[in-house]
């Protein structure tokens, strides 16, 4: 069996999606470059609206009439959640067209049915759309199935529910259309009660293909697709907007709708990319990569919130588009002395706030360079998945010799130096004579970069304070830190 999702008026759902308030006015789809309409509300149609109407006769039939121009970055998204719900059901599924997507079921075992296409239509209403549903042996049928539907149409016995569709239905060439039509053949059971070997010598090989569509023996192959591993939303605003409470309940809209679809895959977001089309021509796009990956969309809704309350653009957005990247959940074994953050998504939103204050680029964890420079590190991304080691347990083996406590920052110092050799000390931490010392170590690295650098370190011992490590660095003097003389 073959399964054939429809969705009716595609271009004036996916315009209409995420506006609710519009669903029972009536509304028409305009072409952009020819200014007709294309697709029209029931309520619309009532009035005399037509297909292929001018935009200002349509306005003349209904002066309500909202026109509405075609939302392509809707559509495309309308699509892309069609075809994925379409690949949850089957591996081999069609893009038949536009609102219109084909599963070969053939090596699925479904019993009941209507319970099955009753929760394919749920899980398109979950995707904020209306639609219908044909199962039938092939896919030509399954397509005459889902446009005959109500809701939705299995067909068990081929010939008897194509008996009494009109011609029309399987989209005959004109030339034979009218043809058959001045013989009286209005229905595909009289097409077929024609003998088709003789239809065919008087016809043409266009009879014969027709005779076989209306016999509902055509048999071909799908044009294989495979669902985008992205989960995407889209919408265009009428005018520019100004504040960000139309962003943000568009957005949570869109989350709503996507964690349904990511939860139905057994998927988990795992970073957002959020682009806002601006009206320079230009466009905002940010990325964000989920701590914790959930489909929580109260967690999505604030990690977002968080980075428009503090956005400033040089233009105003014109629409708004998001894309979930998925990942599969995550199962963590920790070690028995091992814990993982507590909510690492919240946890990452206190990160944003910050980074909204103090810059991007001053907030993250401090990573140690591959430099023998003293207290050369930078800052990277933290990486909330993983568990935080014990920094005992990541030592290699025992540490030899005494610890040094490192001050931070270190403390300037005035050293006087005899011999190139440090002498006496003058700083808070310590004053005194030296009364021995270890060194120079020196260490200078960066000569083929702009930055070069050179320190000088010694080990000494104050008379009466302990030891101490003093470094130089472009004559100047700090102490780096003392040794816990208590330790082994």
């Amino acid at each position: 069996m073959f399964a054939v999702l429809l969705v009716p008026n595609f271009r004036l759902q996916a315009a209409l999606r995420f506006r609710p308030e519009l669903r029972a006015c009536a509304v028409a789809i305009t072409d952009g470059d020819k200014d007709t309409v294309v697709e029209r509300s029931a309520e619309a149609a009532s009035t005399g609206v037509r297909i292929g109407m001018p935009a200002v006769q349509a306005l003349a039939r209904c002066p309500a009439l909202k026109l509405l121009p075609r939302a392509l970055a809707a559509e495309r998204a309308a699509q892309g959640a069609l075809i994925e719900l379409a690949g949850t059901l089957s591996p081999d599924i069609e893009a038949t067209a536009d609102g219109c997507a084909t599963a070969d079921l053939r090596g699925a075992k479904i019993a009941d049915w209507p319970g099955w296409c009753g929760s394919v239509i749920a899980r398109l209403g979950a995707s904020e759309l209306e639609g219908k549903v044909g199962v039938a042996p092939n896919p030509d049928l399954a397509f005459l199935a889902a446009r005959r539907a109500e809701s939705f149409l299995v067909v068990q016995a081929p010939a008897i529910f194509l008996a009494q569709l009109a011609i029309s239905e399987i989209d005959p060439p004109p030339h034979l259309h009218a043809l058959l039509h001045d013989w009286g053949i209005h229905t595909l059971g009289q097409l077929t009660s024609l003998p088709r070997g003789e239809l065919a010598d008087r016809l043409g090989p266009d009879a014969d293909r027709l005779w076989q569509r209306a016999s509902g023996q055509t048999k071909r192959l799908l044009r294989l697709v495979r669902p985008v591993e992205g989960f995407a939303e889209a919408f265009d605003f009428e005018h520019e907007i100004e504040t960000t409470e139309p962003l943000l309940f568009i957005l949570r809209r869109f989350l709503d709708s996507l964690t349904v679809r990511l939860d139905a895959a057994h998927r988990v977001a795992a970073r957002l990319i959020l682009t806002l089309p601006l009206d320079d021509g230009t466009a905002h796009e940010h990325a964000f990569t989920i701590p914790s990956p959930t489909v929580d969309a109260g967690v999505l809704s604030r990690v977002l919130h968080t980075h428009l309350e503090s956005l400033q653009l040089a233009a105003h957005p014109t629409g708004v588009r998001l894309l979930i990247e998925p990942a599969r959940p995550e199962h963590q074994q920790l070690r028995l002395f091992e814990s993982a953050l507590r909510d690492p998504n919240r946890f990452g939103e206190t990160l944003a706030r910050l980074a909204a204050i103090v810059g991007a680029e001053n907030v993250g964890v401090a990573e140690i360079e591959n430099s023998h420079r003293p207290d050369a590190v930078h800052l990277v991304t933290p990486s909330f998945h993983q568990p935080q080691r014990d920094a005992a347990s990541a030592m290699p083996g025992r540490a030899i010799g005494l610890p040094l406590r490192r001050f931070r920052p270190p403390v300037t110092a005035q050293v006087r130096v005899a011999r190139q050799e440090p002498v006496e000390v003058r700083s808070a931490p310590a004053t005194g004579r030296v009364l021995d010392r270890l060194g120079p170590y020196r260490a200078a690295g960066g000569w083929w970069e702009r930055e070069r650098w050179g320190v000088e370190e010694w080990d000494v011992e104050v008379a009466g304070h302990g030891l101490f490590r003093l470094r130089r660095e472009d004559q100047t003097w700090v102490v780096e830190g003392c040794y816990d003389a208590g330790l082994r």
